[in-house]
């Protein structure tokens, strides 16, 4: 009690002022540095422990103060000095609750009777038909719909209309910047035609290929654009046998519509370009377990060789996985072998720069030492140092064919496809490559 009085608070006061209570409890700890002015007028304890229940708990240890200063202390926090409303507005700010959101969704019938016309000429405003509306009614709609922020479900409409206006795009390797611009490509065509795409990474597996399968097929996706990275086409046939249009990337498949590139075609021009420079030890650099594009490109190099009269050693061929570590291990292998090749062909960019620094390590330059060539043509081969040599995959070009494939297929403004012509390749030379010495 002698506390609560010394205070000049009471029970009430402590718990309507809970605020002030605090900001008071702080001022008492932090007088450590003032000179009691007598025994007569220090507190009964030297040192003690007092706990406030204002919804936290605050512990202190106030040590000999005169009852003068304390006081004097007091009078500066409630006098004029500190305005009322400023420390109730901040026990308001303590206390306050956000108000609930409202959880009631906007119908269609909501705009209908705002903008007083049937909810039928609702929908023929958002759909552009199948009848016409009176340009008043339209306008009237049309300011409703931006007052109430509404918005159409595509629930609904895709059960009316049978169609969720969205693709599913599964692709081997999202950090591939390959397959970014082959995506962006798809998602562009697509958004141009009012699609939205569903985006799946496999990793190279094929159980992350039938788990993609599995998602299209539940969120009933009109179409798919797949590339299967796997000899397995088991998610491809899954997703036809669910009734969904399918247009394969990278790989001839019988019986489907498929869009490729002229890997073959691309081999032979790098080797090629190799054997022209006057180079005869050239190692190559393959994805493992890609029966697709690496195999074709595989065979390009060997006609080149073939055709310039140089023999096919297939231990000059390394397999490889598909990011930058891998391609520095490859080249690691080709380094290891008893007679040092003097250029290497890589499966793609991403390999061929983790070979440069597997080279750099070994104390060769490229390309004074050893000659080097790329594939794809990513934006980071022209920036790398030396610049590298690559061949240019239509990786634009074959993303917005699959898209355009696979609408005109949905509109039914495409029935058969018979072989696909391959997409071609060309040449970039860059730093990387030169005469051997």
């Amino acid at each position: 009690m002698l506390q609560r009085i010394a205070c000049g608070l009471t029970v009430g006061q402590e718990k309507r002022n809970g605020l002030r209570n605090v900001l008071l409890c702080k001022l008492v700890a932090s007088r450590n540095d003032k000179k009691p002015l007598g025994r007569q007028h220090e507190w009964p304890h030297t040192h003690w422990q007092r706990t406030l229940e204002l919804g936290c708990t605050l512990r202190f240890r106030a040590h000999p103060m005169p009852i003068a200063v304390l006081t004097a202390r007091l009078h500066s926090l409630y006098s004029r000095r500190v305005p009322k409303s400023l420390v109730d507005s901040l026990q308001v700010a303590r206390h306050a609750r956000p108000e609930p959101l409202s959880k009631k969704r906007i119908t269609r019938n909501d705009v209908a009777a705002r903008a007083c016309v049937p909810p039928s000429t609702v929908s023929y405003v958002i759909n552009n038909g199948p009848r016409s509306v009176s340009p008043s009614a339209r306008e009237r709609v049309l300011k409703t719909i931006s007052e109430l922020g509404y918005h159409p479900s595509d629930v609904a409409r895709s059960l009316r209309t049978r169609r969720t206006l969205t693709i599913g795009l599964v692709i081997p390797d999202a950090a591939n910047p390959y397959y970014g611009e082959l995506a962006r490509a798809v998602e562009e065509v697509s958004f141009q035609n009012g699609y939205t795409v569903i985006l799946g990474h496999s990793s190279h597996l094929l159980e992350r290929e039938l788990r993609y399968a599995q998602v299209l097929r539940s969120k009933q996706v009109d179409g798919a654009i797949f590339h299967p990275s796997t000899p397995d086409l088991e998610p491809v046939y899954s997703l036809v046998q669910a009734g969904i249009q399918v247009v394969v990337l990278e790989r001839l498949v019988p019986g489907y519509p498929c869009i490729v590139a002229d890997d073959e075609g691309g081999g032979y021009l790098a080797t090629g370009h190799l054997l022209d420079l006057g180079h005869r030890r050239i190692g190559c650099i393959v994805r493992a377990g890609d029966p697709t594009t690496s195999s074709a490109r595989v065979d390009g190099y060997r006609a080149a060789l073939t055709k310039k009269g140089v023999r096919f050693d297939e231990r000059l061929v390394v397999a490889s996985e598909f990011e930058y570590a891998a391609g520095e291990r490859a080249a690691r292998q080709l380094l290891a072998l008893p007679k040092r090749r003097t250029a290497v062909v890589a499966h793609n960019d991403i390999m061929a720069i983790g070979a440069m620094k597997a080279f750099d390590e070994a104390g060769l330059r490229v390309p004074e030492d050893i000659s080097l060539v790329g594939f794809d043509d990513i934006a980071l081969a022209k920036y790398v140092r030396p610049p590298l040599t690559t061949v240019a995959n239509p990786k634009d070009q074959m993303g917005r064919a699959a898209a355009e494939l696979l609408l005109r297929l949905l509109f039914h403004q495409e029935t058969g496809w018979g072989v696909p012509s391959p997409l071609p390749m060309h040449l970039v030379v860059r730093g990387s490559t030169a005469s051997p010495r």
